[in-house]
């Protein structure tokens, strides 16, 4: 008798399965970096879905640069976090004196973004964030389009990324790599969703300066 049998809806830390506008929080583990080439400032949202069949899901590393070198790209950097600020709700005449500021005070806070499908350089398939709005008192609205059916393909040892042998689980290769209104700039993409934008680390080792809790009076 097995001991178990794979149930994906039985599992810690819900998968978003679909595109389509959500209602999300900022996670607390959103964070704050610089660009590897150039050292922009850069943010890292990640986002718990709040509603709907997809609640506890998340949807990570939206990553959004603010690019100073000059004032057209200082503008867009300011409209493109703007966009992001009147979707969590500051008002008019909100100063942040850094992005670093930004993302802390952020934290915490809910708004709605739609997502879309896309492919990483590694072929692997990630939502990323393609729009924010207010948080929509109607619910998280899943579009049905779901993972492209070329980023699901597996072998057939039970596992995916992994060479197909005789035995139960397979032999893993030698050569795997782990498993979005995107702000990266000319020269500093990085590869949202993907350890492979950050020199084969985790976003999640980057520590942009250890945010303490939203203080009373924020922004948002």
């Amino acid at each position: 008798m097995a001991l178990f049998t794979v149930d994906s809806n039985n599992t810690f830390g819900q998968t978003v399965e679909e595109a389509g506008k959500y209602n999300v929080v900022i996670a607390s583990s959103s964070q704050y970096t610089t660009t590897k080439e150039a050292g922009k400032p850069m943010a890292i949202f990640d986002y718990e879905v709040l509603d709907g069949p997809y609640k506890g899901g998340l949807i990570r590393f939206d990553n959004e640069v603010w690019d100073g070198t000059s004032e057209g790209k200082a503008k867009l950097s300011a409209k493109r976090f703007n966009t992001i600020a009147v979707a969590l709700g500051a008002a008019n005449g909100t100063a942040f004196d850094s992005i670093e500021q930004f993302v802390s005070q952020a934290v915490g806070h809910q708004l709605a973004i739609t997502v879309e499908w896309d492919t990483a350089a590694n072929g692997k398939a990630y939502l990323a964030v393609k729009s924010y709005e207010p948080f929509m008192q109607d619910g998280s609205k899943p579009n049905g389009i779901k993972r492209p059916a070329a980023a699901n393909s597996t072998g057939n040892s039970g596992f995916g990324n992994q060479k197909n042998t005789t035995g139960g689980f397979g032999t893993a290769t030698n050569n795997q790599k782990s498993d979005g209104f995107n702000g990266s700039v000319a020269g500093d993409k990085q590869a949202s969703g993907t350890a492979s934008g950050y020199s084969n680390q985790s976003a999640n080792s980057y520590r942009g300066g250890g945010f303490t809790p939203v203080p009373d009076g924020s922004p948002f």
